[in-house]
């Protein structure tokens, strides 16, 4: 059994939870054999009050460098974002990029894809339907990955 770096046992792929009232964040780390890859499942509402939750969880669970890293956000089950979420992806997605990584987001829906298309953040960091799409994009791609086109509506 691979422990995870916490020293829980966990084996690797398994999911790492956090909840609280207003937010979800769920980790799942190697998977589909994309090593050095980290999906992060995220749901509910994140604004000023929430986002901070995202960095915390990150740096206790990847590591103080996670921005070094290749991420997968999934966005499916997010129902809200300010501009304080947004801010925090376009900062983390120069400090992947700075740090030889990725950010890529997987399914917004809703609010959350209007919000992030009107600010154009799809032609910064790259949005993919599906966390297997991303994780293939991730495969075959060289870095940086360039944007696919995204859709208002879905």
């Amino acid at each position: 059994m691979a422990r995870d770096g916490d020293g829980s046992g966990r084996r690797q792929g398994d999911p790492v939870h956090r909840s609280s009232p207003r937010v979800r964040l769920e980790l799942e780390k190697g998977r589909d054999g994309a090593s050095g890859v980290a999906v992060l499942r995220l749901g509910g509402e994140f604004d000023i009050d929430t986002v901070p939750e995202i960095d915390r969880f990150l740096r206790r669970r990847v590591g103080p460098l996670y921005h070094r890293r290749t991420l997968v956000f999934d966005l499916r089950d997010v129902t809200f974002v300010d501009s304080t979420f947004i801010g925090f992806i376009v900062r983390l997605a120069g400090e992947e990029r700075r740090g030889r990584g990725e950010l890529v987001l997987v399914g917004p829906v809703g609010r959350v894809r209007g919000h992030l298309c009107i600010v154009g953040l799809p032609n910064l960091v790259p949005v993919y339907e599906s966390t297997d799409d991303a994780l293939r994009a991730l495969r075959e791609a060289s870095s940086p990955l360039i944007p696919p086109s995204v859709k208002l509506a879905g």
